[in-house]
């Protein structure tokens, strides 16, 4: 089922607590504990295996991983919702993953098997499959922010600091964040005014990085010097209200 084209529903709510689900994601990416998988997902792949039935296990697992997290939070965060919907097009949109799946055939899918687990605990989500442009434009904007955050904690680390750690995810913004701009042909679109509060973020690492000192100044890459010619430039303040504070 393909999403509503409906303007009035926000799909990139889930944005506003954008750094609170990139850092949980990064917990669930780790490898599974050894004698930890579930055996509803083993049973789940072995019937519905997505076009790879390894993936399709380690995504169940996974799921099941965050829908804890989710579970957790729903009663003081409400878009926990958009952003399942956004994780489960995100990671279904990889390679070796068949193209034509249900988002939410899958999501309900695997919620029939994991139901019986005593640590489940369903969502009663509504999901559905994003349109290509608009998940390619939402994936943009969480790479962007999951490579500010990494930044943010390569600044803070009390770790030797080695010089391509902190140019990569640099340049990695620098880029994602053009290729974004070339998108933006109206600047009232929520995908502009987001990227547009993405830089207002990122700029905030600059007298961070800079008071860090030469060594870590010369290795970052700072937005390029034209990033207002096609974004709104005043940043919706609205919208980055419920960022996590890291600074």
């Amino acid at each position: 089922m393909s999403c509503s084209s409906n303007e009035k529903i926000d799909r990139y709510d889930f944005s506003n607590n954008i750094d609170k689900y990139i850092t949980e994601v990064k917990k669930i990416e780790n490898p599974i504990p050894p004698n930890t998988p579930l055996t509803d997902c083993d049973e789940y792949s072995n019937i519905h295996s997505l076009g790879n039935k390894e993936k399709a296990n380690i995504l169940c697992n996974n799921f099941s991983r965050l829908n804890k997290f989710l579970v957790s939070i729903k009663s003081e965060i409400h878009n926990y919702c958009n952003f399942l919907n956004y994780w489960f097009n995100s990671e279904l949109s990889q390679a070796l993953f068949s193209k034509n799946d249900s988002i939410s055939d899958v999501y309900i899918g695997m919620e029939t098997y994991l139901y019986t687990n005593q640590e489940y605990s369903p969502l009663n989500c509504e999901l559905c499959n994003i349109n290509k442009d608009e998940l390619n434009k939402m994936k943009i904007l969480y790479n962007l922010h999951e490579k500010r955050i990494e930044i943010h904690n390569i600044v803070n680390s009390q770790e030797q600091f080695e010089e391509n750690k902190l140019h990569e995810p640099s340049t990695e913004c620098f880029t994602n964040y053009n290729k974004g701009l070339a998108m933006c042909n109206n600047k009232e679109e929520k995908f502009c005014m987001l990227l547009e509060n993405f830089k207002a973020e990122y700029r905030k690492l600059y007298p961070m990085v800079e008071k860090k000192g030469h060594d870590y100044s010369k290795y970052f890459k700072r937005l390029s010097g034209n990033e207002n010619s096609n974004v709104v430039s005043t940043a919706v303040t609205g919208s980055i209200v419920g960022l996590i504070p890291l600074f």
